[in-house]
């Protein structure tokens, strides 16, 4: 049998990397347009200090590693048509030629494109935006001659900019039209992250740019009738599915702009299966379609489509179950499942539980269900917040109460417990 995955990103690479494993015999090809290896998207702002730095490679996923495991990989190439009712791609390779090839089974990860507004003055040099290493990289070779920067949004990847700009002397301003990380955090949660960020980092909440200023290079942005010098703008304010090979090939586009697909990542072709940033999928609590732009969703989608279109019926966990993590400003953040915000999109009613150690700096928000079932939670701490991040997910995969399955007891408040069992109470 022969699969092509189309695209590199976590999604593409694990659905190869789970076909060849549960299809040996399978042939197994993997196009992509990146001409990079696969690398680590949380820190890839690393590459803004060091443009060059092979640190955020991932090995496991390779070139090397990918043709030990028997699977093929075409980079710098394009897809630029084909029939799925003969199953042939159209090929657009690096030398300019187009060729054509032949496919059993056909796994679409064409990720997304970065959302840029329509204001004046957004196509002035030194606009960008950051999908890709290749993108951090851009900036990271202009760097030195950039001393003030406008970061448009304040999700992780804007905020890990910000807090890289910001320890390589640069000014920083963060533009966001509501609040820190609104659709992932709870308002408590956001309210403390804005806290915990450092005061010379110019943050402007509740703002929106109108427009950017400069002739041939960005000189400044319009936000509430003020003009903020900058030398740079990148704006990350989300992605749009990149659905224009779906489109081309026939297939449904949802009402949400990705691929539709059904509970087994199936697209409207039979054989013909799509996931991540392109996708929009069932959510598993409600069964409306969401888009789940998150490089663990779409690595779990990926690793799913793989299983059916090898022909297995392995059954992986929550294929759109969200798990972020990672550090910014000295404080581990890690998201899992529903917020308040997401649920309340799909109609769900849902209610936030917090919980606090002082000890810890660490704030946890628990969403619950009408049921009272876990359906999501976020954790804000100076160390070890991943530890409580699993533990919520596990709770939302088991589909537990908090009465069923309550946390685990703070670990100083364990150690505490053991002491005063052996020496008596402690005061």
């Amino acid at each position: 049998m022969k699969l092509i995955v189309v695209g590199s990103g976590p999604g593409g690479m694990a659905a190869a990397y789970a076909a060849k494993m549960l299809a040996p015999d399978a042939e197994v090809r993997i196009l992509t347009e990146e001409t990079v290896e696969s690398h680590r998207r949380p820190g890839s702002a690393l590459a803004l200090e060091f443009p060059d730095t092979k640190d955020l490679f991932i090995s496991d996923w390779s070139s090397r590693s990918l043709v030990k495991k028997g699977i093929e990989v075409s980079k710098g190439v394009s897809v630029i048509g084909g029939d799925l009712k003969s199953g042939k791609l159209r090929v657009k390779e690096r030398d300019g030629s187009i060729s054509s090839l032949q496919f059993d089974r056909l796994i679409l990860a064409t990720g997304g494109r970065p959302v840029l507004p329509d204001i004046p003055g957004v196509k002035l040099s030194r606009i960008y935006t950051i999908k890709t290493l290749a993108d951090t990289r851009r900036i990271g070779r202009v760097l030195k001659s950039i001393d003030s920067v406008v970061i448009v949004g304040a999700g992780f990847s804007g905020l890990e900019t910000a807090e890289r700009l910001y320890q390589l002397g640069k000014e920083v301003h963060v533009v966001v039209r509501s609040r820190l990380m609104r659709r992932l955090l709870e308002e408590p949660l956001s309210e403390e992250l804005r806290r915990r960020i450092p005061k010379d980092i110019h943050l402007h909440i509740g703002s929106a740019p109108k427009a950017i200023k400069g002739n041939k290079s960005v000189t400044g942005i319009v936000i509430d009738g003020e003009e903020i010098k900058a030398d740079a703008v990148t704006f990350m304010t989300g992605v749009t599915p990149n659905v224009d090979l779906a489109g081309s090939l026939g297939l449904a586009i949802g009402s949400l702009g990705g691929v539709t697909v059904n509970s087994k990542l199936e697209t409207s072709t039979p054989g013909v299966y799509a996931v991540g940033d392109c996708v929009e999928m069932p959510d598993s609590l409600t069964g409306k379609p969401v888009l789940m732009p998150v490089g663990s969703a779409a690595a779990r989608a990926g690793r799913q489509a793989a299983a059916y279109a090898v022909g297995r019926d392995k059954e992986y966990p929550d294929v759109s179950l969200r798990f972020q993590y990672d550090r910014l400003f000295g404080t581990d953040i890690v998201c899992v499942g529903h917020s308040s915000v997401t649920a309340s999109d799909l109609g769900l009613e849902v209610k936030a539980h917090y919980l606090d150690d002082g000890h810890e700096y660490m704030k946890v928000a628990l969403i619950t269900g009408p049921d009272g079932r876990l359906v999501g939670g976020q954790v804000m701490a100076a160390r070890m917040g991943a530890v409580v991040g699993y533990q919520i997910m596990e709770r939302v995969q088991s589909g537990t109460t908090l009465e069923e399955k309550p946390l685990l007891t703070f670990r100083h408040e364990r150690a505490k417990e053991v002491l005063e069992r052996t020496f008596g109470p402690i005061r």
